[in-house]
This record gives structure tokens, sequence and C-alpha cells, in this order.
């Protein structure tokens, strides 16, 4: 087999970096406003959410799986937030234990039809997102759960809540800080721990992984639950940021996640992937919605761009395989 050639494997191995430099430059000459302090702080704040669904997306698509369903989940869990808190006025606490749980247990049948049943998880996802999305409009009878109410607004960690979804921590928004934190635990925890080499090695070759004593079902299982339970947190900010749970919170946001992810160098098929990549994969995305934005370009034209990037940075994974 041919040997790639040095500029060809550095250009390979850094092409999200130097995509990256192209199109800040682009934008800063070409996007009126772009190229202003308080706008590139905003990418990242803009970001976030898509960041942290990426981060649990990047551990899935690492085992060999892919999951269709977090833009739902989140939609589901910021109704199931605001709704506790609106009908019954419980502490802000126990509302986001709510969400989570209803997040966690949404990953856990998720994970339990695909290593229980063998469902591949592009169709079990599938279902999950369809599910999700018809509970959260079935639950919100298909309208938004404003939660801003005097029965709760009396509770002093229900605004703190609320602030964290907008206000600054030394010029640094408490969103980005929740989701660096996020990137950074998991990204270890993928790094440098069992469960992380786990994860790598069932997606890199399962049968040996098996082979070797690991339970694959296990961590199968585990990295559904970590995603949907992450989409979770990111219904609970919604709602705390918007003051409601709308129904249609997250649409089209698992793609998002997986262009990330597959930008940032993480495989489709498995075996290999990096957080910390997916993280600059989520900003060079978010750099260009943005960007695109600032030139007044359409949704439908974001898209077209999006998709030509996810299928470039497929080419290249499938150059440097070969």
């Amino acid at each position: 087999m041919k040997k790639m050639s040095q500029p060809a494997r550095f250009l390979t191995d850094n092409g999200m970096y130097i995509v990256m430099a192209l199109v800040f430059v682009y934008f800063a000459v070409s996007a009126p406003g772009f190229l202003t302090a308080n706008n590139i702080a905003r990418i990242p704040l803009q970001s976030a959410f898509v960041i942290l669904i990426a981060t649990g997306m990047t551990m899935v698509i690492i085992t060999g799986g892919i999951d269709l369903s977090v833009g739902s989940v989140v939609a589901f869990t910021a109704v199931i937030f605001s709704l506790i808190l609106r009908q019954y006025a419980v502490a802000v606490p126990l509302a986001i234990l709510g969400a989570l749980i209803a997040g966690a247990t949404s990953g856990a049948f998720v994970g339990f039809f695909i290593v229980k049943f063998r469902v591949p998880p592009f169709i079990a996802t599938l279902a999950m997102m369809t599910i999700a999305r018809g509970l959260a409009r079935l639950f919100a009878q298909n309208s938004k759960i404003f939660i801003e109410n005097p029965a709760i607004e009396k509770y002093s960690d229900f605004i703190m809540i609320k602030e964290i979804a907008i206000t600054n921590a030394i010029g640094v928004p408490y969103l980005v800080v929740l989701m660096l934190a996020v990137v950074v635990f998991l990204g270890l925890v993928l790094m440098k721990t069992r469960f992380g080499r786990y994860v790598t090695a069932t997606g890199g070759n399962e049968e040996a992984t098996k082979l070797s004593g690991v339970n694959v079902n296990q961590v199968k299982f585990m990295v559904y639950v970590i995603n949907a339970f992450l989409a979770a947190v990111v219904g609970v900010m919604m709602a705390s940021k918007f003051m409601n749970g709308n129904p249609e919170f997250g649409v089209m946001w698992e793609l998002d996640a997986i262009a990330a992810c597959v930008v940032g160098g993480t495989s489709l098929m498995g075996g290999k992937g990096n957080i910390f990549k997916t993280l600059f994969g989520a900003l060079l995305i978010g750099m260009l919605d943005n960007g695109l934005l600032a030139q007044g370009r359409s949704s439908e034209m974001i898209y077209i761009i999006k998709g030509i990037i996810i299928l470039g940075a497929v080419i290249i994974d499938q150059v440097k395989e070969k």
C-alpha cells in the first residue's frame, strides 16, 4: 500500500484547523460586524448547547453507534422541567432531577434495545426521536409551557438557575463554563480511564474486546445513557434561558452534533475520536452559522454548506484510513 507523503499527512491531520483559519479570515473580510469582540465571544456561547450534545455523541460514535434522538430529548426534558415547575411549584432542584431522570431513562431505553435485542442504533434512536418529540408535544399540548409564575419565582434557587443560562462570571458566561467543564471531564475520561479505553476498543474491534473480557454491552448501554443525560442538561438550560418548555426545541440538533464529531475527526466507522477535537469541530460549525448569518445568507444555504463540509470531512477520514 502506498505510503502517504508528509505534506498530505500534515493536511489530513490538521485540515480542520486550517479550514477554521481560512473560514475566520474569509468572514473577517466579507461579513460586516463579524470581526468584533462581542461577536467573536458570541460564537462559543451560541455553540455551547450543541457542544454539550456533541460531547456525548462523540462517545456514541466511537463505539460504532449513532444517536438521532438527542434533539428530541432536549425538547422532551425541557417540557418535563417546565411542566413540573408550573404544575407542582416544587423546588427547582426537584424539577431538574425529574428532567435529568427523564433524559437518562430515554437513553437507557435506547441502550436496552440496542444491546438486548440487537436493534441497529440508527433504528432504535430514530424510534426514540419520534417518541420523545411526540411526548413533548403531547405533554405541552403543542404549545410552550411558560414557567414565569409568582408561585415559582419566590424560590431563590430558581432565579439562580435562570441566571446560569444568561449571566456572566468574570466576563465568561456560566453556560460556557459549564460546557468547558463537561468537555474537559469527559475528554479526560475518554483518554485516561479504563472506561474510555473500553469505549474506543468496542468501536475498534467489538469481538476482540469481548473476548478480552470486557462487557461491551454495558459499555454501549452507558454511552447512550450519558448522551441522553447531556441532552437533558441542555433541555433544562434551554428552558431556564427562555423561561419556557418548547416542544420544538432542538430540531435538527442531532445533525449539528454529528457534524461537529465528524469535522473533529471522529470516525463514523467507530474506534476513533477525540472530544477535544469535537469541541473545535462544533466551534467551526458555529463560526459558519455566525458568519453566514452576518452575510445575510438564508438558513437553506447554511444547511447546504454544512452538508458539503460533512461530506468533505468523511472523505478526508476515508483517505486517512487508506
